[in-house]
């Protein structure tokens, strides 16, 4: 995959966070780290500064290096455990996950290095883990500061308890679309593909991807990959449109949710949530995230000031929908009740 082909190696190949590399760079002079906050929007960079930073430090060598995705752990609790080889030793069916995930973070945490003078701990979407979590972690934080440092990832940093913000250097790392850095990263890689990208592509890419490179990355791929002769035949909006319709779903899906539920058909919201959830095991909180961005290009489309009195309610909806996702283990109710509340307010 051209994401992971093209991920950056070094710090110095990240682009668009100037701020933030140069800070992170300062740290690997001087062979070490504090813990650190990474905030964000997705696809900014966050994961990939984690990986360069732990080569920099490590030479190389992962083995000090440990990723725990937390939206997985949340979705999929004592399951996502006992199938991850690394956790089989600390696995009991008579325990609660949260338990196993303190017993196992409170472990590795406290071991002694390997070759290093300290490990990392590396927290993506941390802002998924209940508060109970991160409770015990703010404790394990302070009894492993000799052999372990942690470095936590959201693109809500407010989901992030301030025991746990106040222990860490705050890095933000800022939209690329912004400061150019994604067109610049785009056309790099349309370029070392020998890839024809016209304008109108390059601006309908940018459009969908919202600032996200992974994003714009895996579209890109896909257009070219799904374009006969694509080294001679340019990739042009038509294309783009083309790829985020098919390869991209999720949004035509949100999309599809909420004209049902505009239009009262209730069975076809419940029946597409539970499409996204079961079959195609996407998570609450994107499904909410692609609703949120179908439901603003709607809004967008006709914004008179009624339109933007219901806009806001709608948005209070999302946010009370969004506070109960966090600590819910069925993210079917929270989002369907959304939708039905949505759908009362656009019918008046």
């Amino acid at each position: 995959m051209w994401t992971e082909k093209y991920r950056p190696k070094r710090l110095e190949e990240i682009v668009g966070q100037e701020v933030v590399v140069k800070r992170i760079k300062a740290f690997v002079r001087e062979k070490t780290i504090s813990n650190l906050l990474l905030w964000g929007p997705k696809g900014t960079g966050k994961t990939s500064l984690v990986y360069a930073l732990a080569k920099e430090l490590f030479y190389g060598d992962d083995a000090n290096v440990m990723l725990i995705e937390c939206s997985d752990f949340v979705e999929q609790r004592k399951k996502w455990l006992k199938e991850d080889k690394r956790f089989k030793f600390f696995y009991d069916e008579h325990k609660s996950a949260i338990d196993i995930f303190k017993e196992m973070i409170r472990e590795y945490a406290a071991l002694a290095p390997i070759n290093a003078t300290f490990k990392v701990l590396f927290f993506s979407n941390a802002d998924f883990l209940p508060g109970n979590a991160q409770q015990a972690l703010r404790r394990i934080m302070e009894r492993s500061s000799k052999t372990s440092r942690f470095i936590f990832a959201t693109t809500k940093p407010a989901g992030v308890i301030s025991a746990i913000r106040s222990r860490c250097l705050n890095l933000h790392f800022t939209p690329l679309d912004k400061s150019g850095a994604l067109e610049t990263l785009i056309r790099s890689i349309a370029g070392a593909e020998e890839v024809k990208l016209t304008e109108g592509g390059l601006k309908t890419l940018k459009e969908y991807a919202r600032g996200d490179a992974g994003a714009a990355i895996n579209m890109l791929e896909a257009a070219a990959a799904t374009t006969a002769s694509s080294a001679t035949k340019p990739i042009d909006a038509n294309r783009i449109e083309e790829v985020v319709r098919n390869a991209f779903f999720q949004r035509k899906e949100a999309e599809e949710l909420l004209n049902s539920a505009f239009a009262s058909r209730y069975k076809e919201v419940r029946a597409g949530l539970e499409y996204l959830i079961k079959d195609e095991r996407i998570g609450g909180k994107e499904i909410l995230v692609e609703i949120h961005e179908a439901l603003r290009r709607k809004m967008n489309s006709a914004m008179a000031m009624e339109e933007s009195k219901k806009f806001a309610r709608l948005m209070l909806y999302e946010g009370e929908a969004d506070f109960k996702l966090c600590n819910s283990l069925n993210a079917m109710i929270h989002l369907e009740m959304m939708i039905m509340k949505m759908s009362k307010v656009v019918g008046l």
